[in-house]
């Protein structure tokens, strides 16, 4: 077992038992409930072996659409959007699924194919995974699942002509539909101008630049070491959530912040150091799920301290959300899944 990964992740999920405490005590219980889930997943992810997952990962990306479709039409979540299955005191967000399975699925396409092999199937089920988050609606969600993707064939190697002309072609499919798009789900657009007059000093400070604003003040007010877990946080919306960095900052301090900065460093630095020495597949898969963990986390942190407009994409292995907790602690586990197999003289050999 990879003490770095384990080490890194059991902090940040005590970081986040102090952000979730400080935000919304009452939600501790649950909070501790998630996270023993997140546990099982991250021993699930640790027994499953990466090639058995590679084998299967276009049957885990089918069932992933059906999740998917079924979550628009029997779904719930607030304000009518459809994006949970909630079963009891928890709730699945399939979305948070097709991140992972969109990892594997890629990397078993390029193990199978090649990186010279024409993306144009593949870069199609991305467009439709997307596309179903997308309607959700969750437009900050869709276009992470398509800049991973983007991201995972650019590293694994596919040509630059073809990303191009498949973007491309992407863009046109999807161009006459988005005035549609916008008319229909305004908060997109209006985050947009909203960080936007929020750059320039224009945004409202009681509408739409507040929840940020609020952030900011709760990481101002930490100070070097913290108000503790018993501070009292200023209003903040979805301080539990999607901004819970700003809690743990205020709970811990900036000292706290820098901590929770150099636990993702560190899965970064891991991750990274794991797909160089792991060959084709193996090493995509670890090169995927690291860059899920850590870029999700750049851009919630980024959106915190306002240097993006607010999206709803949760911290992982910190924030409240049953979803991104699983999925992120499977994360975790397959990646040290990965990290034995890189330990051992041979890996296990993998074909479709």
């Amino acid at each position: 077992m990879d003490p770095i990964l384990l080490l890194s992740a059991l902090l940040l999920m005590a970081f986040g038992l102090l952000g979730v405490g400080v935000a919304e005590p009452t939600l501790l219980p649950n909070h501790l409930l998630r996270i023993s889930v997140a546990l099982g997943a991250m021993i699930l992810g640790l027994l499953l072996p990466p090639a058995r997952l590679l084998r299967h990962a276009r049957f885990l990306l089918a069932a992933t659409f059906v999740l998917l479709a079924l979550v628009l039409m029997v779904g719930s979540g607030p304000g009518g959007v459809r994006r949970w299955f909630y079963l009891g005191p928890l709730a699945f967000q399939p979305s948070e699924l097709a991140k992972v399975v969109l990892v594997y699925y890629l990397a078993s396409f390029v193990g199978r194919k090649g990186n010279d092999y024409p993306i144009v199937g593949a870069a199609a089920l991305v467009g439709l995974t997307a596309g179903l988050v997308l309607v959700e609606p969750d437009f900050a969600t869709a276009l992470f699942l398509a800049t991973l993707a983007g991201l995972l064939f650019i590293l694994a190697g596919v040509p630059w002509r073809r990303l191009i002309m498949v973007s491309l072609a992407g863009t046109m499919v999807l161009a006459p539909f988005s005035g549609i798009y916008f008319a229909r789900f305004r908060y997109v657009s209006e985050r947009f101008t909203g960080f936007v007059d929020y750059l320039q000093g224009e945004a409202s400070p009681s509408q739409t630049a507040y929840q940020v604003l609020q952030a900011q003040k709760a990481l101002i007010l930490g100070g070097p070491f913290g108000q503790g877990p018993s501070g009292n946080l200023p209003h903040l919306p979805e301080a539990h959530n999607d901004m819970v960095f700003a809690s743990v900052v205020f709970a811990t301090g900036w000292l706290g912040g820098f901590v929770v900065l150099l636990l993702y460093f560190l899965l970064f630095a891991r991750g990274l150091s794991l797909a160089l020495r792991l060959p084709g597949p193996l090493g995509l898969v670890a090169l995927g799920l690291t860059l899920y963990l850590t870029l999700q986390a750049a851009l919630n942190i980024g959106v915190t301290v306002g240097f993006l407009p607010v999206t709803g994409v949760p911290l992982p292995l910190v924030s409240y959300g049953g979803s991104s907790l699983l999925v992120s602690g499977f994360a975790v586990g397959a990646l040290m899944r990965l990290a034995r197999e890189a330990s051992r003289k041979g890996v296990e050999p993998w074909s479709s």
